[in-house]
C-alpha cells in the first residue's frame, strides 16, 4: 500500500491556517481535486498542445502554468465529471480556501506531480513485471519484455512526460531537483538487477556495482523513453531490437562474467 498523504508534501495549502487545519485541508478529498485538475490542465496546454491557432485572435500559444486560472481549474473540472457518480462540485471558494495565491497552488501543484507516491506505484509495477517475467523467461527475453514493458509504462503515463517537462523547463526549482528521488529510483533498480543476476547466475566484473549498472541502463532508458516520445514510436535497430534493448545487450559483455543461464 502507497503512503500518499498529501500534507506531508503541500507545504503551501492553507499556509495561514492552524497545523490541524492545514493537515485536514491538505488530506481533503477537494485539495487532491483541484491538483488533479491542474495536472489535467498541463497535460492539455503541454502534452496534447499542436501549436498556437493562428487564426484565434485570442491563442495564447504554448503555455507553462499561465493557464491555469481558478475559472479553468473548475471548468475543467465540470467537465470531466459529466456522467460521474460523484462529481467533485468544486468552486472558487474551495480553492480560495486553500491557497491564497496562485504561485502557492503551482508550488503545490509541483510538489504534487514528484511526490513520492507516484515513484512507488511506479516501482510496484516495475517489480510486478519483472517478477512475472523471470520466472518463466530466458535471459535475452527478458530483457526485451523487460525494456519494452518499462517504456510502454513511462510512455503511457501523462505522469512522467509532465516530470520531464518541467526537469528541462525548470531544472533549478528545489522540488524539481531533490535528488533523494532519483537516488531511491537507481537504488530501487540495483535491487531488481541483483535478485535477476542470482536468478539467473550471473556475476559482474569486480570493478562494477549493481549500482553502476541501474546508473547506466536508466541512462540507455531515459534516451530511448525522449526518442520514443518525439517520434511518436520506439526506435528499432537493424537488426530488430528496440534501441534500449539493442543498447544493454552491447553493454552487458563489458559488464558481466560469463553467460547468463535461467535457473
Amino acid at each position: 500500500m502507497v503512503d500518499d498523504d498529501l500534507s506531508v508534501c503541500l507545504v503551501n495549502v492553507a499556509a495561514d491556517a492552524r497545523p490541524t487545519t492545514r493537515q485536514k485541508i491538505a488530506s481533503s478529498p477537494e485539495t487532491r481535486a483541484f491538483l488533479d485538475v491542474g495536472l489535467l490542465l498541463l497535460q492539455d496546454d503541454l502534452l496534447d498542445h499542436r501549436g498556437p491557432d493562428l487564426m484565434a485572435d485570442h491563442d495564447a500559444g504554448t503555455r507553462l502554468f499561465a493557464g491555469l486560472s481558478q475559472a479553468r481549474l473548475i471548468e475543467r473540472a465540470d467537465r470531466d465529471d459529466v456522467g460521474a457518480e460523484r462529481p467533485r462540485m468544486l468552486t472558487v471558494g474551495m480553492f480560495r480556501d486553500r491557497w491564497r495565491y496562485k504561485s502557492r497552488y503551482t508550488e503545490d501543484l509541483i510538489a504534487y506531480l514528484f511526490r513520492s507516491a507516484v515513484l512507488d506505484r511506479q516501482m510496484i509495477a516495475v517489480e510486478d513485471i519483472s517478477g512475472r517475467l523471470s520466472a518463466t523467461t530466458s535471459f535475452e527475453d527478458l530483457i526485451r519484455q523487460l525494456t519494452g514493458t518499462v517504456l510502454d509504462l513511462t510512455l503511457n503515463d501523462p505522469l512522467w512526460s509532465l516530470q520531464t517537462i518541467l526537469r528541462v523547463a525548470l531544472p533549478n526549482h528545489p522540488r524539481v531537483r531533490e535528488t533523494a528521488r532519483y537516488e531511491q529510483w537507481i537504488s530501487k533498480w540495483a535491487e531488481i538487477y541483483d535478485s535477476l543476476a542470482k536468478l539467473y547466475g550471473i556475476t559482474l566484473r569486480p570493478e562494477y556495482t549493481w549500482l553502476d549498472v541501474a546508473e547506466l541502463f536508466n541512462s540507455v532508458m531515459e534516451g530511448a523513453r525522449i526518442r520514443a516520445r518525439t517520434l511518436g514510436r520506439v526506435v528499432t535497430l537493424s537488426s530488430g531490437e528496440t534501441v534500449a534493448a539493442g543498447a544493454i545487450f552491447a553493454m552487458l559483455p563489458g559488464l558481466i562474467e560469463g553467460t547468463p543461464q535461467p535457473r
